[in-house]
């Protein structure tokens, strides 16, 4: 299999067919999710929750992104990596282009995302500007919130499906190369695929984004807290662990 480029994530949208992207923090996992055939890995600050046990992602360090991104980049010969920019990170751009420089550095990984409202889109642009590959995270943005009744669906209601939309649109223009949406509603999920031409990649934001991403603890069942519900009870059905992957990325690449 030929190592994955961003090109290659490009013609997979223009050619319609699903990308395929996991989680893994670290080089065990990473190389099996790679042998696979996952288009994307992403080191996720997930690892608050499903590695180190926190209740959310809040608390991540740099040092816990770097040290995870480091034992997945030893592992992974094919898929393209992104690393999460960590919270401390996020919301101050001198700070933010520090911080992403030196996870591209020390982790050679191949893009940095970063969850983005309209409060830290300067944040994004100073990125951009200064030659960082950048995923943008859009609807649920679980760094930024703290109210457990932030966990629901984005897009509902007219005024906040606009504000996604007018974000989206302005970060493209900003230069942004992927955007990640989370549990945002399948209508705006279309719209967003309509209007946007970088890649769309989806987590409980229905099947018509260019791809989907799964946090892997939770397809495999395992997550230290609680399975959210966007994992569909149907893998559930399949008892045998690869056999639950591998539908996953079928699943994934038809759009089923």
């Amino acid at each position: 299999m030929a190592r994955a480029s961003f090109q290659k994530i490009k013609l997979l949208k223009k050619k319609n067919i699903g990308i395929v992207a996991i989680t893994a923090y670290d080089a065990s996992f990473a190389r099996y999710f790679d042998e696979l055939g996952f288009d994307i890995i992403l080191i996720g600050d997930s690892l608050g929750e499903v590695i180190k046990g926190q209740k959310n992602t809040h608390n991540v360090s740099l040092e816990n992104m770097i040290y995870h991104s480091q034992s997945v980049r030893r592992a992974v010969k094919n898929s393209y990596l992104i690393s999460d920019l960590p919270r401390e990170s996020s919301l101050n751009k001198l700070i933010a282009y520090k911080h992403a420089k030196k996870i591209i550095s020390e982790c050679k990984v191949n893009m940095i995302k970063i969850e983005c409202n309209k409060n830290n889109i300067d944040v994004v642009e100073h990125l951009v500007k200064n030659k960082i590959p950048i995923c943008c995270h859009l609807g649920l943005t679980p760094q930024l919130i703290s109210q457990k009744n932030s966990f629901r669906k984005y897009g509902k209601s007219p005024k906040e499906f606009s504000s996604i939309i007018k974000i989206a649109q302005t970060i493209q223009e900003v230069g942004v190369k992927m955007i990640l949406i989370e549990c945002v509603t399948d209508l705006l999920a279309k719209e967003l695929r309509k209007i946007i031409n970088v890649p769309i990649i989806g987590i409980g934001s229905g099947k018509s984004c260019d791809g989907q991403i799964l946090v892997s603890y939770d397809i495999l069942g395992i997550s230290y807290n609680s399975i959210p519900k966007i994992v569909e009870k149907k893998y559930f059905k399949i008892k045998d662990f690869e056999s639950r992957v591998k539908k996953y990325i079928y699943n994934t690449k038809n759009f089923l």
